[in-house]
């Protein structure tokens, strides 16, 4: 779980935010690259409001990701699949 803070003024920025957030971030700790990162937006903007990503690693697998927005400016994305190995 990692939690990050902005001024996010829509529910574009999250999904934004999230995308570019779980591309640049997220390798790291799981030990491989992601080729792309397509979240959708959340459908507002309020506290415990879900959503979901989905992230292409470099071997082609599926990896998705349940984000939850936690306080205004801030959320946590979660890791809710692995790739089967």
């Amino acid at each position: 779980m990692v939690v990050l803070a902005s001024c996010f003024t829509s529910t574009a920025d999250f999904k934004s935010e999230a995308e570019s957030f779980i591309a640049e971030q997220v390798p790291e700790q799981i030990g491989t690259t992601l080729t792309n990162v397509d979240c959708v937006a959340p459908v507002n903007r309020d506290i415990g409001t879900r959503f979901a990503c989905q992230a292409i690693d470099e071997a082609g697998a599926i990896w998705e990701f349940d984000n939850v927005i936690e306080a205004e400016g801030e959320f946590t994305v979660n890791i809710s699949r692995r790739p089967e190995l």
